[in-house]
């Protein structure tokens, strides 16, 4: 077994000493968006970081491109502390960081912003959110030297088809097709959010590995309910500890950074939710807040395989096709899989996402077990919207198997003519039959890994993403997202995490005279 490395003087898997003392913020998740708010608000303030995964550094199945393939779609199972692999109520085989980094530890590495509509939709500061992107793209995105030759195909096939303008590369989301970064460098070595806590003030933070939180304490003082540290599990001695926020200071918090699974799980587990939902596992009901797992979303895909009759390397996504008004994306990647019979075998793929799905669902517990998987249920394609732009994904890229850049990969059929391998389930032949079409939408659905929601703003959090209704507890996630943003959401949830802790320290600056430190840092930003 490999062993994980712990290249930060800060990282540690010693529960008893990370709990002997308290923080002014306690994050709960070393995910996408909670290395990068830990590095932000350590610089002032003292921060624990407890994550339930392991460090992922030292695996090169993390490191490495080509482990995306394996972690994510073949030997899950083998990573306890990398992924976990659950199954939605709708069917779906979904998989779960569990790992310092959270998503990008093991994603595709596709890094591109969100539209200029989507932060305005979110009315986040532009400026501030610029230079948080910056922040971040100055370690974790790559420009790619060369396309691989399944991706440079699909973007030539993508101009074919008529998916203009052609935008070279940006990382702005923009109609057409586009090259975009990669988290991945130009060696192929994965950079995860976890690089991100470089950034940090190691005086002023402790990350925590393989510890679970189980619960959120409360205290009430004059009335108000206000969080006041976590209960949590270490996994090594398995004991049971509880850490607390400085009391002194009305500003500190317990932060929820879990994801869109882990965060709303933990509402619920402490008593924070649907007040029926609790009862029924003798939750003590601490706030009744009826959307905690509610509009839950995962943007559903379509896929195309085709086999290579020439070598292919190993390639996560580099292009992108937006198309339909920025409703529906075309992404590509290419693997090696190892035939006993014949040596190699060689894969080039081309997935269709519905943005904006319409359809949502809900999560609730299964038990009081923190480590179970809650029940997920995302009702794919129950909206007609999703099933319409789904149609639309199999028409583009029936159209893309057809341009001459994709034709290069065609075998010679037994009558010489030229024959595309496809994996089953081959796409519906008659584009015109809508029933054949919904039926392949819905029998063939997967996810793109890109589920969202659980805590959205207005019905669990206000607009500064605090829990309405508990004082001292706020949320930084994509659980708080009512869409997916950007192509690929890494990007956003890594600027989310620096721009919700600038605003913090900007709160903290303006609510009480602060150091002449903090003052001339806010004063710069």
């Amino acid at each position: 077994m490999l062993r994980a490395e712990y290249p930060y003087s800060f990282m540690t898997a010693d529960a008893d000493k990370a709990a002997t003392r308290t923080y002014d913020y306690i994050i709960v998740g070393g995910g996408t968006a909670g290395c990068p708010l830990a590095a932000t608000l350590s610089q002032h303030y003292s921060v624990l970081v407890i994550e339930r995964g392991d460090s992922p550094y030292g695996n090169p199945d993390v490191e490495d491109s080509s482990g995306f393939f394996k972690i994510m779609l073949d030997l899950v199972d083998a990573y306890p502390h990398v992924a976990e692999r659950f199954v939605t109520e709708d069917g779906v085989a979904l998989t779960r960081a569990r790992v310092l980094g959270g998503g990008t530890a093991i994603n595709g590495g596709f890094y591109s912003r969100a539209s200029l509509e989507y932060i305005r939709k979110m009315e986040w500061n532009e400026k501030l959110v610029n230079e948080s992107y910056e922040w971040v793209e100055n370690l974790n995105a790559f420009e790619p030297h060369k396309l691989s030759p399944w991706n440079s195909a699909v973007k030539d096939g993508l101009l074919e088809g008529g998916a203009f303008p052609y935008n070279g590369y940006t990382l702005d989301h923009v109609e057409g097709t586009k090259i975009s970064a990669s988290s991945f460098d130009n060696n192929g070595k994965r950079h995860t959010a976890a690089d991100l806590l470089k950034y940090a003030n190691p005086d002023n933070i402790v990350v925590l590995l393989n510890a679970t939180v189980n619960r959120i304490l409360f205290n009430s003082t004059s009335g108000k309910l206000k969080a006041s540290g976590v209960e949590f599990t270490g996994d090594v001695d398995g004991l049971f500890y509880q850490v607390f926020i400085n009391q002194l200071s009305h500003e500190s918090e317990v932060i929820l950074s879990a994801g869109s699974i882990g965060s709303p799980q933990l509402l619920l587990l402490s008593g924070i939710g649907p007040s029926q939902q609790l009862e029924e596992l003798n939750i003590g009901v601490v706030l009744d807040l009826a959307f905690v797992g509610k509009e839950i979303k995962d943007p559903p895909r379509t896929t195309i395989i085709v086999e290579s009759p020439k070598p292919l390397e190993f390639s996560c996504v580099q292009i992108v096709g937006i198309v339909d008004n920025s409703k529906l994306y075309i992404e590509s990647g290419s693997f090696i899989q190892q035939n006993n019979a014949s040596g190699f075998q060689y894969f080039g793929f081309v997935i269709g996402k519905v943005a904006f799905p319409f359809s949502s669902g809900e999560l609730r517990l299964r038990s009081t077990n923190p480590q179970d998987s809650p029940s997920v249920q995302y009702n794919y394609f129950s909206h007609p919207f999703d099933l319409q732009e789904c149609k639309l994904s199999i028409e583009l890229m029936t159209n893309l198997s057809g341009t001459s850049s994709i034709q290069e990969f065609s075998f010679i059929g037994s009558d010489n003519s030229n024959v595309l391998r496809f994996l089953p389930p081959p796409l519906p032949q008659n584009k015109l039959n809508n029933e054949e079409l919904a039926k392949f939408c819905t029998n063939t659905v997967k996810t793109v890994w890109h589920f969202h929601g659980g805590c959205q703003v207005d019905f669990v959090i206000n607009k500064r993403y605090q829990v309405k209704g508990i004082d001292n507890l706020r949320i930084v996630d994509n659980s708080i997202f009512k869409e997916s943003p950007g192509t690929n959401p890494q990007a956003t949830t890594m600027m989310l995490g620096r721009y919700m802790g600038l605003r913090i320290l900007q709160e903290r600056a303006n609510t009480f005279v602060s150091s002449p430190k903090l003052m001339t840092f806010m004063d710069e930003l």
